[in-house]
């Protein structure tokens, strides 16, 4: 497979690692070179990469399109014909899909018209302690908590901006709004969030009384993922990917895009609908 990336950053370090060995050729904007040759982990992948300056020519001959851009960048990237025009079977797309979930639905609406399939890497589902929650919701009257801190310093970044598709609920909860609406948890008991959008605490229930209560600060001193079962600790890491993210070291989280990866890829004929997932996303916004 001939693959297209963009993103400088998630797309060199998380992608490239993770689609390296099924891919025949992988394309790069020059613009990127820089930052890859500065990063001791991404040089063996050398050997499989064109450099590209014209990308009309690029998009004539890839079967793969990742993007690993923000939502508005995604967002406005994935509006122009150049997108569909093409060979391209699949589209790799970063979450949330855009900046709002009524964006996200108009993006969506503009794949299916052109016949593409597409999928978003929420990455819960493929880490291990996600097996631990669906059984739990399998059952009755249980109770879940799970408590994410995350240290940060840079409040100026478009991580924070709930316009650009960042804010503690579109940047960090939307995997946990993603986990609820795919393990049919809908009823939500308790919403609130802050004016700077830093902490959310949700408390929500499935139709057989479960119960889970999250907890996110993304401004907190340290960082925490934990998660809870009536009051025994079932995990417990600096995040929920089971290993610290070292620069210049193999990505915790790329093991888990090669799973997304290949399953996306053998079910790539299906056109996506999520109408009822953006809905539930939106209801989630609303205190």
């Amino acid at each position: 497979m001939k693959i297209l990336i963009f993103g400088s950053g998630f797309g060199l370090y998380g992608y490239l690692p993770a689609i390296y060995k099924i891919s025949k050729q992988i394309y790069l904007n020059l613009k990127y070179k820089n930052f890859f040759y500065s990063r001791d982990d991404l040089k063996p992948f050398r050997r499989k990469i064109t450099w590209y300056k014209d990308l009309d020519k690029i998009f004539k001959i890839v079967d793969i399109l990742i993007i690993a851009r923000r939502p508005s960048d995604q967002h406005n990237l994935l509006k122009k014909k150049l997108v569909y025009k093409n060979k391209i079977k699949h589209l790799f797309l970063e979450k949330p899909l855009s900046n709002t979930p009524k964006k996200s639905l108009l993006l969506e609406n503009i794949i299916k018209k052109y016949k593409k399939s597409y999928s978003v890497f929420y990455i819960f589902k493929f880490l291990p302690w996600y097996k631990k929650i669906k059984n739990i919701s399998k059952k009755k009257n249980k109770k879940i908590s799970i408590n994410w801190l995350i240290s940060n310093s840079k409040s100026n970044s478009w991580k924070f901006a709930k316009t650009k598709g960042g804010g503690v609920i579109r940047f960090y909860g939307i995997h946990f709004i993603k986990m609820c609406f795919d393990l049919n948890f809908n009823k939500i008991l308790y919403n609130k969030f802050n004016k700077k959008l830093s902490i959310w605490n949700l408390k929500i229930a499935d139709k057989n009384n479960n119960l889970i209560t999250f907890k996110i600060n993304s401004f907190s001193k340290k960082n925490l993922f934990q998660i809870k079962l009536e009051n025994k600790i079932i995990f417990k890491h600096v995040n929920p990917f089971n290993k610290k993210i070292i620069p210049n070291i193999e990505d915790p989280r790329v093991k888990y895009i090669k799973k997304y990866i290949l399953i996306n890829l053998k079910k790539r004929s299906k056109i996506q609908n999520n109408n009822n997932f953006f809905k539930f996303w939106d209801k989630c916004e609303r205190a």
